[in-house]
């Protein structure tokens, strides 16, 4: 069983009574997801999770649904890792599930992410709003449910720009998000969107700072669709998120991967991804049908607190093949490590995966051989001198 502790209070199991103590928290909410301390911590950060419509036709099973095979290949990644990734989809409930352009996905799609491993969804992003307040409000209580925190979002007891913090591994961490903006306008709302701003983002890193956290990670929806280079502005943001105490600056939107930068300051080595493009979706253009699970590993200081001892990603590529009952939707290890499933796959598609991850690895500079969980390096606190150099301009 999950422990709770703030604002809101829940379990993984939701028909079990829950006893709680509440408490306070200056600027934000906490929840403890593992309390033993260790040596070692470890997030893993995925991009955009999305259904469209051949999603959602696969995972009709009789008058039920069942999204947890699309995830099943990749599961070992999320092994002893506080996990992360972008929601980019609402439970706004009802029988009308849709994909794009307006997104709403059966409920069932928050257990199949917590059976995989996922702890935090980030909200502020531009379909959050596709079915209105009220479906963004739902959303919020459908992850309450399935133990899934939270981050983006004002609704409720829960303020505009306020910082959620988790307990995990040992380490405090404390997350802000923020969207460029939202496909649909409300004149009037109960659910209020976190968008980006110079003033937003400081004030909500300051909310984050005043949980004296060790770890601040700061996510964005943001930037121009399919493009592999971040925009001024992301730079601009991702700058001013280092000056104010960010240790990760994790983006999503553009669909594609963008570069990740490990950048030295006088608070130690800082992670800025600019978009980890799609983790799961049915847009088949290359690139993207590819991405990464981007993982950072911290280690306790000899002063203390934690710095970052390691940024590895693990190649994925979602794949779709044809057989008697439609097609099959799956998220698949695209590296060569040998200790993933693929039973069952052809010869031909693990090889277009193979040819995908490469390609993925050589854009974002990784090197060397896979680690025994499947990660390649991408910077290693050991020679923090080299960092991660693109050696081609797209991943595709």
């Amino acid at each position: 069983m999950w422990n709770f502790f703030g604002s809101r209070c829940f379990t993984r199991f939701p028909c079990l009574p829950v006893f709680f103590l509440c408490f306070a928290l200056t600027a934000g909410r906490a929840f403890t997801a593992d309390a033993a301390p260790r040596a070692r911590a470890r997030a893993i950060f995925v991009g955009d999770i999305m259904t469209h419509a051949e999603q959602l036709e696969r995972a009709r099973v009789a008058e039920a649904w069942d999204f947890s095979p699309q995830f099943r290949r990749v599961k070992p990644l999320f092994n002893n890792a506080l996990a992360v990734g972008n929601l980019e989809t609402v439970f706004a409930g009802g029988k009308d599930f849709t994909g794009y352009p307006a997104f709403n996905t059966p409920d069932e799609l928050a257990l199949a992410l917590a059976d995989l491993g996922v702890d935090v969804l980030t909200l502020a992003n531009n379909h959050i709003l596709d079915k209105g307040a009220s479906g963004a409000a739902r959303t919020t209580m459908v992850l309450d449910d399935a133990g899934i925190q939270w981050t983006g979002l004002g609704y409720g007891e829960i303020g505009s720009n306020e910082a959620l913090t988790v307990e995990y591994g040992g380490v405090r961490w404390a997350f802000v998000s923020y969207s460029y903006a939202s496909n649909r306008v409300l004149t009037y709302s109960e659910v209020h969107l976190n968008t980006i701003s110079d003033a937003a983002v400081t004030a909500g890193l300051h909310n984050a700072r005043l949980s004296s956290p060790d770890v601040i990670v700061a996510c964005f929806h943001w930037g121009n669709e399919y493009q592999f280079i971040p925009t001024k502005r992301q730079r601009e943001i991702a700058a001013l998120c280092l000056k104010n105490g960010a240790t990760l600056v994790i983006g999503t939107h553009p669909h594609v991967l963008q570069p990740i930068e490990v950048v030295s300051s006088d608070l130690g080595y800082r992670v800025v991804a600019y978009s980890l493009g799609n983790f799961i979706s049915y847009q088949r253009t290359l690139p993207r049908e590819r991405s990464v699970i981007m993982a950072v590993d911290f280690d306790r200081s000899p002063r203390g607190g934690f710095r970052i001892s390691r940024v590895s990603v693990a190649p994925t590529w979602v794949s779709v093949t044809r057989g008697r009952g439609g097609r099959l939707i799956e998220v698949v290890y695209a590296g060569e490590s040998t200790r993933f499933n693929h039973a069952g796959f052809e010869a031909a598609s693990l090889l277009r995966a193979k040819t995908a991850g490469k390609a993925v690895l050589d854009f974002l500079g990784a090197r060397g051989d896979a680690d025994d969980e499947g990660f390649y390096t991408i910077w290693d606190a050991a020679y923090p001198d080299i960092l991660p150099k693109s050696g081609r301009k797209s991943p595709q």
